[in-house]
């Protein structure tokens, strides 16, 4: 992919060729208004900045070649900002005529100048070369812009990927934390229970076992990566329905009948029934009902969560559900639910919804029986 000093140089020596001029040397102001080198076509990076021991000091007085459009004579240029740029670009030879500057302009911003020395023969330039190299110093100055842009926006999708991919591991630390939570305030309670105290530490053990797969997670991650092994779903199922133990105000109702086994990511998957068992619990608030299913219909293995609770509008439905950052919760992420689709695409499989407003939600997950996860 080409870059701004790629761009600079194969800029320079075109100029060079096109008006046999054997110096030319692009400097480009950086952000903090400071002239920087940038490319030349007869000296190195460190030989123009040794030239120039206050380069640093010059971009002021270089604030004032923003008045100038055109190219013009440097040996007759008056000002602050001429002596500048005399000090920036130095003859080599005495014949190669007068230094010639052009501003680069993108429309109202200037983002730099070419200057050109020591033409062959020190030939001088006629009307017509001078509004040629202003066609020329335009045009590299809206191709530096459209190339800065691009960078931006490779920046600004890089920082979106990054944002969107740390919203995953929040949004599953999130809902270990919810484990965590409800066994903590079980715990007072029913801690003279040896089965509960039994319970809850086989929870928080599981639990610290997901956030170690996590870190790891994040630490190898670059896209969605699936380690499908042959597993029987009713027991992932089963170890899901574990973040509802703490719950007991929910009425959790179980119906396991499917008896296929199938290859997934046991993590993967997991996470996505657990979801959905979170966002049914969230729904149904207490003395609300969950219930959930496995079964064979045709080829297709369907795992069902279903709710009594709050629902959810047809055009939430349609318009937000599985996209990220939309949620109907207060402290929701709105992640779960783009993460959970697209890791059941990646097994093949789809997610079915129905839902409405204060009748409660069915999600089906459906995988074919022949899963082969991607």
């Amino acid at each position: 992919m080409l870059d701004q000093f790629g761009l600079c140089v194969a800029a320079a020596k075109f100029i060079s060729e096109t008006f046999n001029v054997l110096s030319v040397t692009i400097w480009l102001f950086d952000e903090q208004e400071q002239l920087a080198f940038a490319a030349s076509t007869s000296r190195s990076e460190r030989e123009a900045n040794d030239a120039v021991p206050n380069l640093s000091g010059l971009g002021a007085n270089l604030t004032s070649i923003r008045g100038l459009s055109k190219p013009f004579d440097l040996e007759k240029a008056k000002g602050d900002y001429a002596e500048s740029l005399r000090q920036i670009s130095s003859s080599q030879f005495r014949t190669g005529g007068n230094r010639v500057c052009t501003p680069l302009w993108m429309g109202d911003r200037c983002i730099g100048v070419a200057i050109l020395a020591d033409r062959v023969g020190g030939v001088p330039y006629t009307v017509e070369e001078l509004d040629l190299l202003k066609c020329m110093g335009d045009q590299i100055a809206v191709g530096l812009v459209n190339l800065r842009l691009t960078e931006e926006i490779m920046r600004a999708k890089e920082l979106e990927a990054f944002q969107a991919m740390s919203a995953f591991f929040v949004h599953d630390l999130k809902n270990a934390a919810s484990t965590l939570s409800l066994t903590l305030q079980n715990l007072p309670v029913h801690f003279d229970d040896p089965i509960f105290r039994q319970d809850a530490l086989r929870g928080i053990g599981e639990t610290a076992n997901r956030i170690n797969q996590l870190i790891s997670r994040l630490g190898a991650l670059r896209h969605l990566e699936l380690k499908p092994v042959e597993l029987d779903l009713n027991v992932l199922v089963a170890d899901a329905l574990e973040v509802l133990k703490g719950a007991p105000e929910i009425n959790v109702v179980k119906e396991l009948h499917l008896e296929p086994k199938l290859k997934v990511d046991r993590g993967q998957f997991g996470s996505v029934i657990t979801n959905l068992l979170l966002n049914a619990r969230d729904a149904v608030g207490p003395g609300g009902e969950v219930r959930i299913e496995t079964r064979q219909s045709d080829s297709w293995a369907i795992v069902s969560v279903a709710d009594n609770g709050c629902g959810m509008s047809p055009g939430f439905l349609r318009t937000s559900l599985f996209r990220p950052f939309q949620t109907t919760k207060k402290k929701g992420l709105g992640i779960g639910m783009f993460q959970s689709k697209m890791i059941v695409e990646a097994h093949r499989g789809k997610i079915q919804v129905e839902s409405e407003p204060g009748a409660g939600t069915t999600f089906r997950v459906m995988l074919p029986l022949q899963c082969q996860a991607v």
